[in-house]
């Protein structure tokens, strides 16, 4: 198991991948741990989640596979039936989910398979780590995170609303 990246770390990460998509002018939205810590999540950040349409860019796998590691490939498991690709910048993975592949996730509560909505245009903005971003609506990822019930999930969903109140 690979040591947590520090704060720095995440922070040069973010960066060059936003660098990246905004240079290849390809639309991107932060989902996951990272858009629970924009919503006030205190978990400690263990990688970049993010969808972008990367069926539609190839030149933009070109530029990324330096740093793939997997993908972009079709994965299924219990939780999540998607195309993604993984890539590493130092200790930092960066998960990308192709937006345009009509990504799943299995809603534990309703016992089904759920399209995951991606809206670029209703992401909201924040700074992270020293990086503007677009990010997942928060009543979005908090319904994705109370559909997926895992441990994380519950614990982002915990401390959002706690931050919510204060």
């Amino acid at each position: 198991m690979r040591e947590l990246a520090s704060i720095e770390e995440i922070g040069q990460a973010l960066k060059w991948i936003c660098g990246i998509l905004r240079e290849q002018c390809v639309p991107f939205q932060i989902v996951g741990g990272l858009a629970a810590h924009a919503f006030g999540s205190g978990r400690p950040v263990v990688d970049i989640d993010l969808y972008a349409p990367l069926a539609e860019h190839p030149e933009l796998l070109q530029v990324l596979a330096a740093a793939a590691v997997w993908g972009p490939q079709h994965y299924r498991d219990e939780i999540w039936d998607l195309v993604f690709m993984k890539l590493y910048h130092g200790r930092v993975r960066i998960e990308i989910g192709d937006s345009s592949a009509n990504p799943r996730y299995f809603d534990q509560i309703a016992q089904r398979w759920t399209n995951q909505r991606i809206d670029f245009t209703c992401s909201t903005q924040h700074i992270l780590f020293g990086v503007q971003v677009p990010v997942i609506p928060k009543q979005e990822l908090i319904a994705y995170k109370k559909a997926l019930n895992r441990d994380v999930d519950v614990i982002d969903i915990a401390q959002i609303t706690t931050a919510d109140r204060r």
